[in-house]
């Protein structure tokens, strides 16, 4: 079944998901992966994977951004915020809260 293109008006959200895209492929490169590979020891979708990259999405999740950054070992907000975006040591702070109980409930999981 075809991916229904959800579409927001934010732009800020539309820069940030379009840096996850941009990003993924740069950290994706770099550790000398192809997308089918990161599919395999991630459990993200090949397809899934390609559509981020490509920015044909305008949605991601964050447990995929999350496990994505896990597989890459680099922290998802450098998947997430660009080198160019400010983002408070409050924000920052309540992401990695956030991410942690992500990790915590994913490691339950599997």
């Amino acid at each position: 079944m075809p991916r229904v293109k959800k579409t927001y008006d934010d732009k800020k959200l539309e820069k940030l998901v379009k840096n996850v895209g941009v990003m993924l492929k740069f950290y994706r490169e770099r550790a000398d992966l192809s997308q089918n590979k990161l599919a395999k020891a991630s459990g993200v979708s090949i397809s899934t994977i390609n559509e981020i990259e490509n920015l044909v999405v305008n949605d991601v999740r964050l447990s995929t951004v999350s496990t994505l950054a896990r597989h890459l070992k680099v922290d998802p907000l450098a998947l997430i915020v660009p080198s160019d975006f400010s983002i408070s040591d409050g924000d920052t702070k309540e992401f990695k809260k956030a991410y942690k109980l992500l990790d915590k409930i994913y490691r339950r999981i599997i």
